[in-house]
């Protein structure tokens, strides 16, 4: 049984630098709403303090992580590109952050949701790469954010997706095909060690990734999830998913 009422989901948080000398860590209202009251456990938003923070000693009092959208990108450094402005901003702080929860959540087998951002660092943190700018490549339709400050606009339906055969995300979603929303500009290039891909738009732009060989929960999705969580069918169902895994986890402590 779990020594929280509830079980306690890791949320990350991103850094953001204000006109102060007053850098703050702060994540979005919606992903905590999201794992309030859809995944029905206690979010505790991480703070972006990297190698400060005793990961191992957190994530193993963890039930479940879930890894946030932002408007930063992965350092692409971090997998072997030279910095471009196409792939700014940066949240140096950030990185050092989710690479390392991965790699401890993957070894303690905790839950993970990756949304957005969060999709792009799990495949970083497996050794795959990202596209700085996916609208420049050939074919690949503009996937970003219409930008309207209008969040039913913004967080709207955007396109299909496509769900392959036998995927976790078709397991959930018991479906072929969904419709997502669409507000990123960055996207796989190559895939991370022993990741999958679960669902890709009509361009080819992948849009779900899981880990098939991890005995633990791990999917990550390019879209927004979390976006009225409770009134989207495959919100719905994808937290739902990720909340009863993390209730198993939690259920399994002694």
């Amino acid at each position: 049984m779990s020594r929280y009422p509830l079980p306690l989901v890791g949320v990350s948080s991103c850094v953001h630098k204000s006109d102060t000398p007053k850098p703050f860590h702060a994540v979005d209202d919606k992903y905590l709403r999201a794992v309030s009251l859809s995944v029905e456990a206690m979010p505790l938003v991480i703070p972006a303090l990297g190698e400060l923070l005793d990961i191992s000693g957190l994530v193993s009092r963890l039930d479940g992580i879930m890894l946030t959208g932002s408007a930063s990108n992965v350092f692409p450094e971090r997998y072997n590109k030279t910095p471009t402005k196409d792939a700014e901003p940066y949240d140096l702080q950030r990185d050092e952050t989710t690479l390392l929860l991965i790699q401890e959540a993957l070894r303690q087998e905790v839950p993970l949701l990756a949304i957005c951002r969060g999709f792009q660092e799990l495949n970083v943190a497996l050794g795959g790469s990202l596209h700085p700018q996916i609208n420049k490549i050939e074919g690949r339709m503009d996937h970003s954010s219409p930008n309207t400050n209008e969040m039913e606009v913004d967080y709207g339906p955007s396109h299909n997706i496509t769900i392959q055969d036998g995927c976790l995300l078709r397991t959930i979603l018991k479906a072929g095909e969904a419709q997502v929303n669409s507000l990123h500009y960055q996207a796989i290039d190559q895939l991370g060690d022993g990741l999958v891909i679960d669902a890709q738009a009509a361009d080819g732009t992948v849009e779900a990734i899981s880990l098939p060989h991890q005995k633990s929960f791990v999917l990550g999705v390019q879209w927004h999830p979390e976006y009225k969580s409770l009134e989207n069918t495959v919100s719905t169902k994808i937290f739902k998913a990720f909340g009863d895994a993390v209730r198993d986890h939690s259920a399994q402590r002694p």
